[in-house]
């Protein structure tokens, strides 16, 4: 694969590419952040080694948000060619982006959780399309499990019916009703190529107008609904938001969530609580902070109840006791905003 250095001299074979090499810069950045996600990464980046299209240039950042677990010593030793860009606390996904991002100068920007295995063809069938289709402002991929089934990639935009229907579960009582799963089953095929409200923001090829009008990700989300935000600003100004089944990568999922899990599920209510007040103002805010305390003091309930009568699952119920215990505990203390530091 290009090193972060490396500049192909013949340009693209496809429509738009011609002149890229002639600017100095890249046909692709791909930046992935990461924390405490080693083998993950190591497993992310040897895929972009063995399947990455050679006629394409790439610069590949990886943002390590103060990793603990040996992270930059592996890449070093293993990934040369990969840009380490060292944070010295746990700046968030958005922030760590950002920092990769404004130094980027190509054509086209991946965003790549570490926890993502990419398939053969994918940057291929990706690139192509945004080359082909100009209108289109960001694409990704079909997402499956470690298994091979597919997983959700895409979904709709939050409404007061759609978040209602999923925080009291209704959803997985009529799965196929998509009058009650509106929210992340929306698309009821996710084997078929079309324009979608929301990508899974673990795998997003976005063009570089794209972020010259719309911006950089917030960075009042710390981690979680990012891509939620990002794919209505985007579809705001008039960039459509495409899914391509046809390119596929592996998402294993909760590489850095699942090293501090209490932290994880209240930046995930924090993120959802932004959203909602970003985009829906106060009243929208209300609306889903009620639900957030509704829905954890269901959780709350049915898993006492089932710590009591399922002696054998005792272990795993506990830790979700634990986490609907610590969200309740920050809405008691006013659902306190993460404050966004200065750079």
């Amino acid at each position: 694969m290009p090193g972060n250095k490396t500049v192909k001299t013949a340009g693209w074979p496809w429509p738009g590419g011609e002149g890229m090499a002639a600017s100095g810069a890249p046909d692709l950045s791909i930046v992935i952040v990461n924390w405490n996600a080693k083998a993950h990464l190591r497993r992310c980046l040897e895929s972009l080694r063995q399947t990455f299209p050679t006629h394409v240039s790439a610069k590949i950042t990886v943002v390590d948000n103060a990793s603990s677990d040996g992270t930059l010593a592996m890449l070093g030793h293993e990934f040369p060619e990969v840009e380490p860009l060292c944070n010295t606390a746990n700046l968030g996904f958005a922030r760590a982006n950002n920092l990769a991002i404004r130094q980027s100068t190509s054509r086209y920007l991946c965003l790549l959780n570490s926890d993502v295995v990419v398939h053969e063809g994918c940057f291929d069938r990706l690139l192509v399309y945004l080359a082909n289709h100009p209108e289109v402002g960001l694409v990704g991929p079909q997402l499956l499990n470690p298994d091979g089934t597919a997983q959700p990639s895409c979904y709709g935009f939050p409404t007061r019916w759609n978040t209602l229907c999923h925080a009291l579960g209704i959803q997985r009582l009529l799965p196929r009703a998509t009058i009650f799963n509106g929210l992340y089953g929306k698309y009821d095929s996710q084997n078929r190529q079309r324009q979608v409200d929301v990508l899974s923001g673990c795998f997003w090829v976005i063009r570089r107008e794209v972020l010259q009008q719309v911006g950089l990700l917030d960075e009042n989300f710390f981690i979680y609904w990012e891509d939620f935000d990002y794919c209505k600003r985007c579809q705001d100004r008039g960039w459509p938001i495409v899914y391509l089944p046809e390119a596929k990568a592996t998402h294993y999922g909760g590489a850095s969530s699942a090293a501090a899990p209490l932290k994880f599920i209240i930046e995930t209510e924090r993120a959802g609580l932004h959203y909602w007040r970003k985009h829906h103002g106060l009243l929208g805010a209300l609306y889903i902070g009620t639900l957030i305390f509704v829905r954890h003091s269901l959780r709350l309930l049915l898993r006492s109840l089932h710590f009591v009568f399922l002696p054998a699952s005792r272990t795993e119920i506990e830790k979700k006791i634990r986490q609907s215990l610590a969200t309740l505990l920050w809405l008691g203390q006013g659902a306190p905003n993460r404050k966004v530091r200065p750079e």
